[in-house]
């Protein structure tokens, strides 16, 4: 038995997330919706903000919350956990939908990690804008850091504790062991 899927035109998507409780990702037509995270994801996502927030204080970089919503495309719209814009913030409707990031990062979930890893990667890449991907493990140490290149993306990544990550588009450092403070792996 075939299951049909209802699409959605873009508009229809922008109204029901101006109506929804909770946040959906919206990719060709269909919808995503974005689950509740894991106290690891969040001690994760609030570590890695305090951390960058710290050392863009004084700078032209702004961090924006899972909140903040992407537009990849016309017809592609995602929620990264954490995005920077350096410079003025472009949007395309004048404030949910942030159009000119410069970095993203993902803290990914036992049921997100392909998409994050794969999908995602390819989605950003479609955004001129975006010069750096960062992908954390929620379940282990593991950070997969992609930078854009001429080429493609380059890839670099990490798993030790004192590993220290260059984030050149921001000017930042981003130590794992403060990224991954308090985070217990076998939660």
């Amino acid at each position: 038995m075939a299951i049909e899927i209802q699409l959605l035109t873009v508009e229809q998507y922008l109204a029901l997330e101006t109506e929804s409780e909770i946040r959906h990702e919206y990719i060709d037509g269909e919808i995503f919706p974005m689950t509740g995270g894991t106290l690891n994801h969040d001690e994760i996502t609030v570590n890695l903000t305090l951390t960058l927030g710290a050392q863009l204080m004084d700078s032209n970089c702004r961090l924006h919350t899972s909140h903040m919503r992407v537009g990849v495309s016309p017809t592609r719209y995602v929620y990264p956990d954490l995005s920077a814009v350096c410079g003025h913030a472009e949007t395309d409707d004048g404030t949910t939908t942030l159009l000119n990031p410069i970095f993203v990062a993902e803290v990914t979930s036992p049921s997100s990690i392909e998409r994050d890893r794969v999908r995602k990667l390819e989605l950003y890449g479609a955004v001129p804008s975006i010069q750096g991907y960062l992908i954390l493990d929620q379940e282990r140490v593991f950070a997969q850091w992609h930078t854009r290149t001429e080429s493609g993306w380059h890839l670099q990544q990490f798993s030790d504790l004192a590993d220290e990550i260059a984030l050149e588009p921001l000017n930042c450092v981003l130590s794992l062991a403060q990224v991954y403070r308090n985070v217990n792996p076998d939660a």
